[in-house]
């Protein structure tokens, strides 16, 4: 299942000027990116269809794209995300019935989504309400009460939220882990490889060491691949010459490092001795780092070499 982002349809409903919501069109990209460079496999979804959308209140996404060329090309990173949607509504017509959201009175149906699939809901920055990570709605629902008679219950809940980077940063952790708990056998890795871990490339040998994974290797490989994945991608060569990593990482003993050495993606032979260790039993995942995109590849899953 795809990282789902739900725009929130009021946040457009704000009057500004045309060079106001041209910043602010360029930063809700930028927050785009941003997720979209942690998750492969994050998804836009929208009540209406952009092209029908008002970004402000007579200002339409066309006429934005028509002031310039940038503008062209952050159109269409827009709708190539959102043709990854599961569906075209907002929400399914079963999941909606018998809830409604609301912020400030108004009712919310992209927070609203939000909340009940477990997403996050995305907003223009225009306006003091959506600068928040976190938005406070009341959610009306009927629900039975302790003699079993069907009655609307009110209750405030606090959804996840980002109109700008620096707000996704703070849900980083949760876009990177979400959908994990699928991830319970070796191909479903190897099938999901570049949505979970976009900082990671395999050799084509890895397959088949993931899908031939036993059962009780699935989590610590999981575990190990998404420390991996986070240490690069907060990784700056500028900053220090090695990832900080987030899972115990090592190199192999000289008595062992020929043993380290695999067939590269572009055919030369290199070694990679840099290893996570898998428990139980003895195992190891060895990989190196590709400096010059930033990167890690991975070359072996299994028993340690050797024995």
């Amino acid at each position: 299942m795809p990282i789902l982002l739900f725009f929130n349809e009021l946040s457009n409903t704000a009057h500004a000027e045309p060079r106001s919501i041209d910043q602010a069109m360029a930063e809700f990209v930028e927050l785009l990116r941003t997720i979209r460079g942690w998750r492969g496999d994050t998804a836009l979804v929208t009540e209406e269809p952009l092209k029908l959308m008002e970004i402000a209140p007579g200002y339409s996404i066309q006429q934005w794209i028509a002031r310039s060329s940038v503008n062209l090309d952050r159109w269409r990173f827009i709708r190539a995300i959102q043709n990854r949607a599961p569906y075209r509504s907002v929400l399914p017509d079963s999941v909606e019935t018998g809830v409604e959201y609301r912020h400030d009175g108004y009712r919310v149906r992209g927070i609203g989504a939000a909340h009940l699939l477990d997403g996050l809901a995305v907003s223009l920055p225009l306006g003091v309400a959506w600068g928040e990570p976190w938005i406070a709605v009341l959610r009306l629902m009927l629900a039975e009460d302790e003699r079993g008679e069907v009655a609307l219950r009110e209750e405030q809940v606090d959804v996840r939220h980002a109109s700008l980077p620096a707000h996704a940063v703070r849900h980083k952790a949760w876009v990177q882990d979400a959908g994990r708990e699928h991830l319970t056998s070796g191909a479903g890795i190897w099938d999901s490889r570049a949505h979970h871990f976009p900082h990671l490339t395999f050799l084509p040998r890895v397959e088949g060491d993931l899908r031939g994974l036993s059962q009780d290797w699935v989590r610590p490989v999981v575990d190990a691949l998404l420390g991996i994945e986070r240490a690069v991608a907060d990784w700056s060569e500028e900053r220090t010459a090695w990832p900080e990593w987030k899972t115990k990482v090592s190199g192999d003993s000289e008595s062992r490092r020929h043993l380290c050495w695999f067939d590269d993606l572009d055919g030369i032979t290199r070694i990679f001795e840099l290893h996570a260790r898998l428990t139980p039993g003895v195992g190891r995942l060895h990989f190196r780092l590709v400096a010059e995109d930033r990167s890690a590849r991975v070359a072996y899953i299994g028993r340690k070499l050797g024995i």
